[in-house]
């Protein structure tokens, strides 16, 4: 009874202030929902994790809360700092109800809800939505001498290491450009790879295990001066204070190191998941309704990098969807808002194609106002369709046309 008095009460609890967890939250409080957001670390934790004066291979209107808001000072890509700055400033801006370095430790469901315990309180919550991002666990080389001083599993800067000579380990997108930024920053980089080559693995190309061409140019050419050493077909076995062993298939090889980078992926952390009993699927992702992202748990929701939806665009379309069924509002019917929509169509083209267009929509609120209404329709209940709508609906060819317009517009 006692932990019944000192929990406090809401309809919604977020875990995780993420992109698809400050979403979830502005869309919350747009409903009317009493809520909270509980992250483990600082708001946007796996931005801030993201290499320092670096830009993202990103668009601002990919990763942007409301549109328009987040603008690149270096087009087209925006950068680790003006993502924090923007995510931070809607959160405080909006003055949404997050509760950051309060990690949440167990989820308990019962008759009446949930019962969500941190570090720091209890909370008692009607529906519980989980988006702790797909990158909570790293993945490691799990061979002897690996410790957290001679292994880093994420890298940040590569200042500290100027002069010294570095390993980076692993065959995506990550490992690629830290050993570039390495260099960049005078490191003396040697890259281990397990594939033979940069080629796809299996002849099939990724987002996530393919290196991208503007990266492996760059990685052969500093390869062939003899300014990185790139070893394919290799395997770290042992790492020692002062280096690490490597497998290749000629025998094996030693190579002084100062710090070794194990840049080999990670995978979500199910921990509170499993804490409820939630089916896991076998790819490690949990089992969860496709139209309302409900897992085998009534009441628990997942979003975001923890499902298998791992683009963020995707993720802020779908997050306020799911906020506003939790809260017993109805999709809006397609083409609803059709002058809007059509508005907000051109703004987006203007948009990404002029350079003008991008100023005056960051220098003036106003003109980001009719497409942030748009999205904000198109996850709204509206009764009202309109009469332009009625009378397209009954031409499929032109209605079809209509939303492959609205479709490369987005």
């Amino acid at each position: 009874m006692s932990v019944e008095r000192s929990a406090e009460r809401y309809d919604f609890l977020i875990v995780g202030a993420g992109p698809a967890g400050l979403a979830a939250a502005r869309t919350a409080r747009r409903c009317g929902l009493s809520y909270v957001v509980l992250e483990r670390g600082e708001i946007a934790q796996t931005v801030c994790d993201y290499p320092v004066r670096r830009p993202l291979h990103s668009p601002p209107q990919d990763v942007e809360l409301a549109w328009g808001e987040l603008c690149a000072a270096q087009p087209p890509n925006v950068s680790r700092e003006e993502i924090l700055v923007h995510y931070r400033g809607v959160a405080a801006g909006q003055r949404l109800h997050v509760r950051a370095r309060e990690e949440v430790q167990r989820i308990e469901r019962d008759a009446h809800g949930f019962l969500v315990r941190s570090i720091r309180g209890i909370y008692r919550a009607g529906k519980v939505l989980v988006a702790t991002g797909g990158f909570g666990i790293p993945r490691r080389l799990n061979v002897p001498g690996e410790t957290a001083a001679r292994v880093s599993y994420r890298f940040v800067d590569g200042a500290p290491y100027a002069g010294r000579e570095v390993v980076v380990v692993g065959g995506g997108n990550s490992a690629a450009e830290a050993a570039l930024w390495l260099h960049e920053a005078s490191a003396k980089v040697t890259l281990s790879l397990r594939r033979p080559s940069f080629a796809p693995r299996y002849g099939i190309t990724d987002a996530f295990t393919s290196v991208k061409p503007f990266n492996v140019a760059p990685l052969q050419a500093l390869a062939a001066r003899g300014d990185v050493r790139i070893l394919f077909s290799s395997q770290v076995i042992e790492v020692t204070p002062q280096s690490v062993l490597l497998e290749l298939a000629g025998g094996k090889l030693e190579v002084s190191c100062a710090q070794v980078f194990a840049l080999l992926g990670a995978d979500p952390d199910l921990g509170l998941l499993r804490q409820l009993g939630a089916a896991i699927a076998a790819d490690g992702r949990p089992v969860y309704c496709a139209e309302t992202y409900e897992t085998s748990v009534p009441g628990l929701y997942v979003a975001g990098h923890l499902t298998r939806e791992l683009h963020i665009p995707k993720t802020l379309i779908l997050v306020p969807k799911i906020v506003r069924r939790i809260a017993g509002e109805l999709p809006s019917p397609a083409g609803a808002n059709l002058v809007l929509d059509a508005v907000a169509w051109a703004a987006r083209i203007l948009r990404r194609r002029s350079e003008v267009a991008r100023k005056l929509i960051r220098d003036f609120p106003l003109l980001r106002r009719p497409v942030q209404a748009a999205e904000e329709a198109n996850t709204l209940r509206d009764r009202r369709l309109s009469l332009a709508w009625r009378i397209v609906s009954r031409y499929p060819r032109l209605r079809n046309a209509i939303r492959s317009l609205r479709a490369y517009a987005s």
